[in-house]
């Protein structure tokens, strides 16, 4: 069953974040693959990973990712579900697919298709 695994933040400041939860929470957000974009691990303790990045408009959201096992057939699904595809499918090498959609009441949603063994 498809499932949260990961949860991003959209800032307008990645430095400003980085210090406010590394401050509040403990978190050490390193950067990944891109100087604005970070990923806050949870160890060993139970939880998600989170990222943090820049937001696009400047404007703070947060965004679920939600793992699924056929990225294609599961946008295929949200399109005749009334979702619009904001972001098409692109590949995370060495991770997977991802793309971002907005549910019909325009929440943004991230999708996240793992690498299979076989990949």
């Amino acid at each position: 069953m498809p499932y949260v695994n990961y949860v991003e933040f959209n800032v307008g400041d990645v430095e400003a974040s980085r210090a406010f939860y590394n401050k509040v929470f403990g978190w050490e957000p390193q950067e990944w693959g891109d100087p604005d974009y970070l990923v806050a691990t949870h160890g060993d303790e139970p939880g998600i990973d989170t990222g943090i990045t820049k937001s696009p408009d400047g404007e703070p959201i947060t965004v679920a990712v939600i793992s699924v096992e056929d990225i294609a057939a599961t946008l295929a699904t949200a399109l005749t579900a009334g979702a619009e595809i904001l972001v098409p499918k692109f590949e995370i090498p060495g991770v997977g697919l991802a793309a971002y959609i907005a549910d019909p009441n325009g929440l943004m949603i991230g999708l996240h298709q793992p690498l299979s063994d076989e990949d």
